[in-house]
């Protein structure tokens, strides 16, 4: 959920025991909001090709949630390094899946990989939105966002890792790429 069409946030794995830790802290603090099933296919067109990078920095996906399909747009800051800070975030829901792959396709963008998920949601203090994510084939992770103006981009991180370490979690464990960079690295796809 991006903020002014800007994300800010980390993503940090976490073993099934640290998991099951976090996620009982998080129930006693925290608002549950909702528990989805996620289902997100990435694709990078054929006149630009997002893995090209050594650090990809551009994410293009169709997002399933529920009966919802949303087309999303991710474009990571600063650009082709391992780190990045924020990233700025555009999405619109669609109507059709089936309408929109098959757009993909007519335009010749190439699918990479499917990225599906079961996750929990929490609000804290309307501070953090808490993601507890059980990603197939990756994991465990829990993925801490800023939705408060915690006065830029530096600050705020330093909140979310302030934040995550109040939970019990090695934040030197925090994962640098997302998701769909993991899975293409697992897969063979990214060196």
């Amino acid at each position: 959920m991006a903020t002014n069409n800007i994300e800010i946030e980390i993503k940090i794995p976490l073993n099934e025991n640290t998991f099951s830790r976090v996620r009982s802290k998080i129930k006693r603090i925290a608002k549950f909001v909702k528990k989805t099933k996620q289902i997100d296919e990435y694709f990078t067109p054929a006149h630009r090709n997002f893995i090209r990078p050594k650090f990809p920095f551009e994410w293009l996906s169709i997002r399933r949630r529920g009966d919802k399909v949303i087309l999303n747009y991710k474009h990571y800051y600063p650009e082709n390094v391992e780190v990045t800070t924020h990233c700025d975030e555009f999405e619109t829901e669609v109507k059709s899946h089936e309408a929109l792959a098959k757009i993909f396709s007519a335009l010749n963008f190439k699918k990479l990989v499917t990225v599906v998920k079961e996750r929990e949601v929490y609000l804290y203090n309307d501070e953090f939105e808490i993601a507890l994510d059980r990603v197939k084939e990756l994991g465990y992770f829990i993925e801490i966002e800023a939705i408060k103006d915690f006065g830029g981009i530096k600050s705020a991180r330093e909140k979310l890792f302030e934040f995550a370490k109040s939970l019990g979690i090695d934040i030197s464990k925090t994962d640098k790429r997302g998701y769909p960079y993991l899975l293409m690295k697992k897969k063979g796809l990214i060196k």
